[in-house]
């Protein structure tokens, strides 16, 4: 009897089993960092949702020059103008996935201190996670 070269078939297919778990573990890796990225942008998105809000709170400020005179109906007119500003309907929603039921500006009790909240349905946990964006606006009286 010769001695034999090379790979028996059965090498072969054990060679090629352990390469498919391989490229099964690969392919899991990218899928979640796809999603992990996908979440990385909503939130950096949320977070520019947020800001335009204060923005938009700033503004209300500069004409009433005082944040103890804001009206609680210019804040709700406010945040109807941007929610329906964030979440328009075209084909580049900037925020997928947003309960926008959920999300809004709040103002506390003291009146200069305000909450945005955006809250987004994750997709990868199945879900809703509230980002909460807080800052104090500067009460200044108008002095002539």
């Amino acid at each position: 009897m010769k001695h034999q070269q090379g790979f028996s078939l059965i090498e072969v297919l054990i060679a090629l089993v352990v390469l498919a778990f391989g490229l099964m573990g690969v392919a899991a890796m990218q899928i979640k960092a796809l999603q992990s990225a996908t979440e990385g942008y909503q939130r950096s998105i949320a977070v520019v949702g947020a800001v335009d809000a204060q923005e938009r709170i700033w503004n209300l400020l500069a004409s009433d020059s005082n944040c103890e005179a804001i009206e609680t109906s210019a804040v709700s007119a406010l945040e109807d103008d941007w929610i329906e500003h964030w979440s328009a309907d075209t084909n580049a929603k900037p925020l997928r996935g947003a309960n926008w039921d959920n999300s809004g500006v709040r103002m506390s009790e003291e009146g200069c201190e305000f909450t945005i909240v955006i809250a987004l349905n994750s997709a990868s946990s199945n879900r809703e996670e509230e980002y909460l964006y807080s800052f104090i606006l500067p009460n200044v009286e108008n002095t002539p």
